[in-house]
């Protein structure tokens, strides 16, 4: 019955690409601070600090957010913007403004976790909630399993930097789904 639900299959398949983003930039943004840029290991840290940092200021904001202007408008917003800055970020590779995009991207990239699952749980049957956000979490696992694999592919025959805009990419592909999927939330009975 689930995977006949259409609202939760593109929220799946999306957030499926977003982790593919998450998951690849958590491995490849130290390897190019430390090897590219030449950071040391605690500037790198600190990267990585600001980066979760701003997603732990942001997750509470979005939620609220979305509470109030929808979900949809929040994700794909959000998404749109990750795109932007990780652009921007590969555009700037290697200068100070590469470092101060880090926490900006945080920002966006973090802020859409809650707001997925509250729409998923909006989307699925009322009781059905924990196999909804199970058939997330498991489609988000494959794209975390899969999205350094590709984007190390992608570094290893075009370069370290062109693991950004393959980082780019996948969000623009993980907010063509959010695009697709039904704009009214409804919350089917099993």
């Amino acid at each position: 019955q689930l995977f006949r639900n259409r609202s939760l299959i593109l929220l799946s398949t999306g957030s499926t690409f977003r982790s593919m983003t998450q998951t690849a930039l958590l491995t490849f943004l130290p390897v190019y601070l430390a090897n590219q840029m030449g950071y040391s290991p605690f500037v790198v840290g600190a990267c990585l600090f600001a980066l979760q940092a701003a997603g732990f200021a942001a997750a509470p904001i979005a939620g609220h957010l979305s509470d109030r202007m929808g979900r949809r408008s929040i994700v794909m917003g959000s998404m749109a913007t990750t795109a932007v800055v990780l652009l921007a970020m590969a555009l700037s590779g290697g200068s100070v403004v590469f470092v101060a995009l880090v926490a900006v991207l945080g920002f966006f990239l973090y802020a859409i976790r809650p707001v997925i699952q509250a729409w998923m749980l909006e989307a699925a049957p009322k009781n059905m909630g924990g196999s909804s956000i199970g058939i997330l979490f498991g489609a988000q696992a494959v794209g975390a399993a899969v999205g350094p694999l590709i984007a190390g592919i992608v570094a290893d025959g075009h370069g370290l930097i062109a693991s950004f805009y393959f980082l780019a990419a996948t969000i623009v592909i993980a907010n063509l789904f959010i695009v697709f999927t039904p704009k009214a939330a409804t919350r089917p009975e099993a």
